[in-house]
């Protein structure tokens, strides 16, 4: 509660990415996208209650163990990706209201897909809602000149124009204003903007400029750009796997190692009930060492070779809950008791090799 106003903080999180399938699942710095929120939820001291709007069971589980509840599922009509923010939003707030038997003031939303955020930019933003008294506040960051909606051509049927008839004016840059775009770190809402003026701006609405870069994951390479500026970031300390050597000769080019997932990232389970595995955490951030130093990690499985029973969506769903990093998923390895190669490596030995650390 601030300001005697009763606060919700909802994390939409559906399981349907295109992009990256299960993308809110996806591990960045370790800890998957969805946890990272209920990780710094813990941190604000004045939410009353934080939620998850969610279609997915997965995504529901992993959203609890980070501390942020899951007392219902999305409906499917608002599971689309077409479906607005207002409509996840209202929602998520009626639906919360109506379980809890209260009501709350204003609504904070939280995108998984935003990991560089912090707790002083959420803050930031519901603070200046309630001290201004406005409808609405986001987050947002500068937009470069280059990228000024002035300066925007359009391409029809190959003849160039102007995204805007305006823009022929423009000779210099200094004739350009200054303009922003949001950067998806935070946004704050009273309960009347939502649900009586229909909107996510409203008709009050200010922003808080974040000058540090911000990331809204939409590909792979979102994630690198993410990992990289966590790497360089004071909070977000690195730990190497232990015995793994700090300098010794080591391959500088990119390899690919195909890893099997039951006995080396899941524990073997009886009957090949592969609902019980549970993750073997030292490997996962071997693989996940290996991927981050740029080579490419295939996983090769044979769930489901013997008796036909297909195990993909558990697989894929365990990998992202247990922040497996890998760039493919591969099934149809032969049901066997041993396997016989002639590059055959232990991960220990991977890590001496390449000279790398963990994340």
């Amino acid at each position: 509660m601030y300001a005697d106003k009763r606060i919700l903080v909802v994390v939409p999180a559906r399981g349907g990415s295109k992009g990256i399938p299960l993308k809110n699942l996806y591990p960045v710095g370790g800890r998957p996208l969805v946890a990272r929120v209920g990780d710094l939820v813990r941190q604000l001291p004045w939410v009353d209650r934080s939620v998850v709007s969610t279609d997915h069971a997965d995504i529901a589980k992993v959203a609890r163990a980070a501390g942020l509840d899951a007392p219902f599922y999305r409906p499917p009509e608002l599971s689309g990706d077409r479906v607005s923010d207002l409509e996840v939003l209202a929602q998520a707030l009626r639906e919360t209201e109506r379980i809890d038997g209260t009501t709350y003031d204003v609504v904070v939303m939280l995108q998984p897909t935003s990991p560089l955020r912090r707790v002083e930019h959420v803050d930031a933003t519901v603070r200046k809602l309630m001290d201004e008294h406005l409808d609405a506040v986001w987050t947002v960051s500068r937009t470069d000149p280059k990228y000024h909606p002035l300066k925007q051509l359009t391409l029809d049927n190959g003849r160039l124009g102007f995204w805007d008839a305006a823009g022929a004016g423009v000779i210099a840059r200094q004739q350009l204003g200054e303009i922003f775009h949001r950067n998806g770190a935070a946004y704050a809402f009273t309960r009347g903007c939502l649900l009586e003026q229909g909107s996510i701006l409203g008709g009050r609405s200010g922003a808080v400029v974040i000058e540090e870069p911000m990331v809204s994951i939409d590909t792979l390479e979102d994630i690198d750009e993410v990992e990289s500026l966590l790497d360089r970031s004071p909070t977000e300390p690195r730990s190497r796997l232990p015995g793994t050597p700090s300098s010794i000769d080591c391959i500088s080019t990119e390899r690919t190692f195909v890893v099997d997932i039951d006995g080396v990232i899941a524990t073997l389970v009886p009957d090949n009930d592969y609902r019980r595995a549970e993750p073997m955490h030292e490997n996962i951030r071997a693989i996940n060492a290996l991927y981050k130093a740029g080579h490419r990690v295939v996983l090769f499985t044979a769930r489901g070779s013997a008796t036909g029973k297909n195990w993909d969506a558990l697989t894929q769903a365990q990998l992202a809950a247990w922040g497996v990093r890998y760039h493919e998923l591969r099934f149809g390895k032969p049901a066997a008791d041993y396997y016989i190669d002639d590059r055959l490596i232990a991960l220990h030995d991977a890590l001496q090799l390449t000279g790398i650390g963990t994340e």
